[in-house]
């Protein structure tokens, strides 16, 4: 087994060398002491590691049918669903950051939570999703495989209403309901099932190895990200609540994290910058309005402030 890694990483390797080859001319002449944080570059840095990704990782989507062929039983998500979430229960106590699963707030978030429920194609897979908040200023959430949902008490600080609340919410679970966290389990079952096969040629261990990498260096995918903000976005409106409200809050973030920001490829990256993900969620909305004129929406502020879900 040991040389059949290695002759994966080796594969690998050689996929590297051509790639770097190719982008060795558009770098010529940039200057990259000048540059500032929250700069834009003078070029696409997504441009640029295209042409090196496709050498190494293969083909975005390639492998999808392949992938869609793989099942994982529910017993099993829930193992690796626990082992994740246990693992990040043990880094938030090493930042002093508390878990909660009573209160006021968690009732509140059960209760959103109950209404996106039933919006799931998997519903009937994930029948409980249990959800925590953790009493941190920071403005995250984190969704697990099996049904867990972790919403940071910043997030809950940050949103204006409810319909914001609804749509982030929403996205979370839009990750567990496309099973998005299971597709590192999927690929390295993939790859195991191709190393163990017949040999027929180079050109398959090239694509074991490329199996293998994206298991390593795509935990979270980039285009997952965007699935998951128009479900949320979606199911926000299919509640009757106006998803706008979802995207104005990815708007306030770009403006406060704006001399934050790197400029960064793509596959260095888990989510969208959030000023594409505020007019992605805007155009979504767009289209939503156009299709159903003439639908009440809401945004529920005084419901957040009373964390008491609209009726």
């Amino acid at each position: 087994m040991r040389i059949q890694y290695l002759f994966c990483v080796t594969c690998c390797l050689l996929a590297i060398g051509p790639a770097l080859q190719a982008q060795q001319a558009p770098f010529k002449g940039l200057d990259f002491g000048k540059f500032k944080f929250g700069q834009e570059l003078p070029f696409r840095v997504d441009d640029l590691s295209d042409q090196f990704m496709v050498q190494l990782l293969g083909k975005p989507g390639a492998n999808q049918k392949e992938l869609q062929g793989i099942q994982v039983s529910i017993a099993d998500e829930r193992k690796v669903g626990e082992h994740q979430f246990q693992m990040y229960r043990r880094f938030l106590e090493s930042q002093k950051i508390q878990l909660v699963s009573q209160g006021r707030d968690v009732v509140y978030l059960r209760q959103l939570v109950a209404r996106l429920h039933p919006l799931m194609q998997n519903a009937r897979r994930y029948r409980q999703i249990r959800v925590y908040v953790a009493n941190s200023s920071v403005t995250d959430a984190r969704a697990f495989p099996g049904g867990q949902v972790v919403v940071f008490r910043g997030l809950l600080d940050f949103v204006e209403n409810e319909a914001a609340l609804v749509g982030l919410l929403g996205h979370e679970i839009s990750h567990i309901d496309r099973q998005h966290q299971l597709e590192q389990l999927k690929n390295a079952r993939l790859a195991e099932i191709k190393i163990k096969g017949p040999v027929v040629n180079v050109n398959k261990f090239f694509h074991v190895g490329q199996l293998m990498m994206k298991s390593f260096m795509t935990p979270f995918g980039f285009k997952q990200e965007q699935q998951a903000d128009l479900d949320g976005a979606r199911w926000c409106f299919q509640l009757g609540y106006d998803p706008l409200e979802m995207a104005q809050v990815f708007r306030r973030l770009h403006e406060r994290d704006r001399n934050r920001q790197v400029p960064l490829p793509g596959f260095l990256r888990s989510h969208p910058y959030h000023i594409d993900r505020f007019q992605a969620i805007q155009d979504e909305r767009t289209r939503l309005v156009k299709a159903n004129p003439g639908k009440d929406l809401v945004t529920g502020r005084r419901h957040l402030k009373q964390r008491q879900p609209r009726p």
